[in-house]
């Protein structure tokens, strides 16, 4: 059974849940691709304020192609999330109790309810001081980090649960109170539950890519590297890349065409510096994993031909750069020679969850 029938399962024993449809992932607008279960349902939390149901999409996202940090062993630019959504106005505080309560018994037994934490806003702590909680609640000061941006009125404020897990927490949900009425203290409820942070946890596994359903994946990428980042951000990269292609957006010099070229060259320069500087090595490892999750000769062949054509112009630009001594400056903005060229070297996000 998959995780999200298993999740959706979970939620029918307590509630009654209606399953909304899922998005496309590529998107007929300026946004390129879904990157929120919330982009599809905001007109919901006005038509649908007289229904107690509980709502849940299924979502396939896409984030930023080439804005995130991975060496973060959570970020992945492609992943799946669930929205649980309640739009008639209450007080939803014993909802998200019992969702946190129900989540953590049905698919984390193995965490106490010591080992959650919730945090929230200090403009929240009259909300959460109307009851007691076995999870421990950490208040913080009320950043933009906790204001939420919808296009609909009101004001909305992030929660954050956290999970322990290994040597650090894990933030598996984020909820948001929609249009928070301190008065009475009602509201709409958002939620956004990440499927591979809940398959970390359900397996407990280190890393996301030793999850169960990446094993093939894993095993071509562990011929070349044993190493985690290497592996979490060469299966990232190429999945992306396959995923993205697949829709139709082939790698070009301008518009979204031209962030997945960017993404290519990136890949091909992060597998040079920290893996090892054979394209071929490269080139098998997508053509391994394309076959594996079953993408077109025609996908891999465009793809590999611009791993190979990046390499053809990086050894073109560096033998510029040497012959006419060009500046950093000069050499990055009009060849786009990689930082680590000049001995700057990616460091891994640290915190106490890290590589």
């Amino acid at each position: 059974m998959s995780t999200y029938k298993k999740f959706v399962r979970m939620l029918r024993e307590k509630w009654q849940v209606e399953e909304l449809p899922e998005s496309p992932l590529l998107r007929p607008d300026d946004g390129y691709f879904t990157f929120s279960p919330f982009q599809d349902t905001e007109e919901n939390f006005d038509s649908l304020k007289s229904t107690s149901s509980i709502f849940v999409k299924y979502q396939p996202t896409i984030r930023k192609l080439n804005a995130l940090d991975l060496t973060n062993p959570l970020n992945l630019n492609y992943q799946t999330t669930y929205a649980v959504q309640k739009y008639q106005r209450s007080n939803q505080i014993d909802l998200i109790k019992q969702l946190i309560e129900v989540s953590r018994e049905k698919l984390f037994p193995q965490i106490a309810a010591s080992e959650v934490e919730i945090t929230y806003p200090d403009i929240l702590h009259d909300y959460f001081a109307q009851q007691k909680f076995e999870f421990k609640l950490n208040e913080v000061e009320t950043t933009d980090r906790y204001l939420c941006k919808l296009d609909i009125p009101g004001k909305h404020y992030y929660i954050k649960v956290r999970m322990k897990f290994k040597t650090g927490a894990i933030n598996v949900v984020d909820f948001v109170l929609v249009d928070y009425d301190s008065s009475d203290f009602s509201s709409q409820l958002d939620s956004i539950w990440v499927e591979n942070l809940i398959d970390l946890l359900t397996e407990n596994k280190r890393f996301i890519f030793d999850e169960a359903k990446y094993q093939a994946e894993k095993a071509v990428v562990a011929k070349y590297t044993n190493e985690p980042r290497d592996q979490h951000v060469i299966i990232n990269d190429v999945r992306t890349v396959l995923k993205v292609m697949s829709l139709g957006i082939l790698p070009a010099a301008k518009g979204i065409n031209s962030e997945v070229k960017r993404k290519i060259r990136h890949l091909y320069f992060y597998y040079v510096y920290y893996v090892n500087n054979d394209v071929d090595e490269l080139v098998s490892v997508v053509e391994q994993i394309g076959k594996a999750e079953k993408y077109s000769a025609d996908i891999l062949a465009i793809f590999t031909e611009n791993l190979r054509e990046t390499q053809k112009n990086y050894r073109t630009a560096v033998k510029t750069v040497e012959k006419k001594n060009l500046t950093r400056e000069v050499a990055q903005s009009s060849l786009g020679l990689p930082d680590e060229y000049y001995g700057d070297y990616l460091q891994n996000w640290h915190s106490e969850y890290d590589f």
